[in-house]
């Protein structure tokens, strides 16, 4: 009777730590899955990121460019900052909350450069907004979306609500 017990305690502990180990190998599995999720997306954001952190520049050096050549690109900024708030959703779902506020933040750029893109002189709007688009372009600059801290996103927050389409 005890040799029996002693069976179904090793066959028991062995099937424990199988388990075990199984789940071990999952939870590492999964942690890899978004740490290389978090890498692809900071990865594919990288260049609309630098593109938005240079909108005022640009915009400023096209201040005499015709209608059609600011509203292209416009349409072209707009096109970042939906990748951007792709992106950070993105990242939202697997790490935290600073990516739903910066999603936000890129929603609101991407409407304002849609909403000057649909006026029929953009180029007065872009005049109105240029120190507002140099600022967030400042704290944008040569930083990677996972760079960004909570403080950066909220002041990037601030400055995305004063522009006015």
């Amino acid at each position: 009777m005890a040799m029996k017990t002693m069976r179904i305690v090793l066959v028991l502990t062995a099937f424990l730590l199988i388990a075990y180990g199984y789940l071990i190998f999952e939870w590492v599995s999964e942690k890899e899955q978004i740490r290389a999720i978090k890498d692809y997306t900071a990865d594919l954001s990288d260049h609309p990121l630098m593109e938005l952190a240079d909108a005022g520049s640009a915009l400023e050096y096209l201040n005499n460019a015709s209608d059609e050549v600011l509203r292209e690109r416009l349409r072209l900024y707009a096109v970042n900052a939906r990748a951007l708030e792709y992106s950070s959703l993105i990242l939202y779902e697997t790490t935290g909350e600073k990516y739903q506020l910066f999603s936000t933040v890129t929603a609101n750029i991407e409407d304002f450069f849609i909403g000057v893109g649909n006026k029929p002189e953009p180029g007065t709007t872009l005049r109105e907004n240029l120190d507002i688009i140099k600022a967030i372009g400042e704290h944008l600059k040569k930083r990677r979306i996972t760079d960004l801290s909570e403080e950066d996103v909220v002041s990037i927050l601030n400055l995305s609500t004063k522009l006015k389409s």
